[in-house]
């Protein structure tokens, strides 16, 4: 192969490769399992809580957020219930006690300019969060109108967020829980219906969130509400509910694959970059016939 060749060859990858981003896991519920979860006399976390502790804990263990991180887990929708207090049925309480048993440092954002605070100081590089966790709706401590609002407003951050390996989970129903979400993806809709009575996680569930099993998504763990609809965008169904037909009852993505919450991975090249590689090597064999 002629240095020429090779080098339009390089360059072609090249497009390629930096056409692809490094997506963060993505684990989003029509649950409110913050409230159906309680924190042991031991110190274990039970029921719901037990599903936050090994969701949050599989996303740490793929999240890739560049830089050093200013603190593990930002909780937004709840305000911090204090130190050591982990009452039931709070999602503040829910999220204190998961961060306490993993191990990982937690801050939260209550209120609408809170919310609003966090993003900004997120774009400026203030704060460096590994994960996000949305506090939902459907227990006490959890996430009201104008906070919901404050999320929509900054739909674009969080699919950016997750863009560049952020790890992001939620919790809710309704457009205070998930307006956010149809912002970045009309073609989505979250429908009130769930039974998660023989919910099941799928295969693809299985492989993002290894560490979840059916027990921590089913009735043992608590009730879902409500399901998801339509184009899932850059998300694909991780575990099912025990309706027939079976519903999307959670709906995520695990990490690396490339793209985002809005973008399908790009384990495939997007079709611009696809042209681009295609011109690079139309160009070599236009140049090689010649050369012949």
């Amino acid at each position: 192969m002629k240095k020429s060749v090779k080098l339009a060859v390089t360059a072609s990858l090249g497009l390629l490769v930096s056409a692809a981003s490094w997506a963060g896991p993505v684990i989003l519920g029509g649950d409110d399992l913050t409230d159906h979860g309680s924190r042991s006399a031991g110190g274990a976390n039970l029921e719901g809580w037990l599903y936050i502790e090994k969701a949050i804990s599989s996303l740490f263990g793929t999240q890739t957020r560049p830089g050093a991180l200013t603190v593990d887990i930002v909780a937004l929708g709840s305000v911090n219930p204090g130190a050591g207090v982990y009452t039931s049925s709070n999602a503040g309480g829910a999220i204190n006690s998961v961060a306490n048993v993993l191990g990982r440092s937690l801050s939260f954002y209550d209120g609408a300019t809170n919310i609003g605070t966090f993003f900004s100081d997120l774009a400026s590089g203030a704060v460096n969060p590994g994960v996000i966790w949305i506090a939902g709706t459907g227990a006490s401590n959890n996430l009201v109108a104008t906070e919901g609002a404050a999320l929509t407003a900054n739909a674009n951050a969080i699919n950016s967020f997750v863009g560049s390996g952020g790890g992001l989970m939620a919790h809710g129903s309704g457009p205070v829980a998930y307006g956010w979400l149809t912002a970045l993806l009309p073609g989505l809709t979250e429908v009130s219906g769930c039974n998660s009575s023989g919910a099941t996680l799928t295969a693809a569930g299985s492989a993002a969130f290894p560490g979840l099993s059916n027990s921590d998504i089913d009735a043992n763990a608590g009730p879902c509400h409500s399901h998801f609809e339509g184009n899932f965008g850059g998300l694909t169904t991780l575990a099912l509910d025990g309706s027939n037909p079976a519903r999307s009852y959670i709906i995520g993505a695990a990490a690396g694959g490339g793209g985002s919450i809005t973008d399908p991975p790009s384990g495939v090249p997007e079709p611009a970059t696809l042209l681009l590689v295609g011109v690079g090597l139309a160009g070599l064999a236009s140049r090689r016939k010649h050369a012949l």
